[in-house]
């Protein structure tokens, strides 16, 4: 997939402000997203082990409020500012929300992209 640095640059620069302000543990995560429509979405994922992903079915709902579930792309990353995948279970979560969001492009270490069906 084509790399699109303006839309990785934006991503990044939120990931960057939420997570200055946010109390960073060992397993704190960053998840930026970009719907179909433009509109960015994010938050700090306090404990990407929590069995409860509280953080992220607040995400969700956020984006279920807005009437806003097709997402183009997803940014993760750590507070040291490195970029991962989202975890397993909010990828899932993700495409349950939307099945078209299986198509989602999620930025990867190599500053890539990759469909979130492709990861599984």
């Amino acid at each position: 997939m084509k790399f699109n640095q303006n839309i990785f640059n934006r991503m990044m620069n939120t990931a960057n402000t939420i997570l200055k302000n946010a109390e960073c543990e060992q397993y704190t995560q960053a998840i930026v997203l970009l719907s179909a429509t433009g509109k960015e979405y994010s938050a700090v994922i306090k404990n990407v082990l929590s069995e409860e992903k509280t953080d992220e079915k607040i995400l969700l709902d956020t984006l279920k409020e807005a009437k806003d579930t097709e997402i183009r792309y997803c940014l993760c990353t750590w507070c040291d500012g490195s970029i991962d995948i989202p975890s397993f279970a909010f990828r899932n979560m993700l495409c349950e929300l939307n099945p078209k969001n299986s198509e989602t492009l999620s930025f990867v270490r190599t500053i890539s992209t990759k469909k979130l069906s492709e990861m599984k």
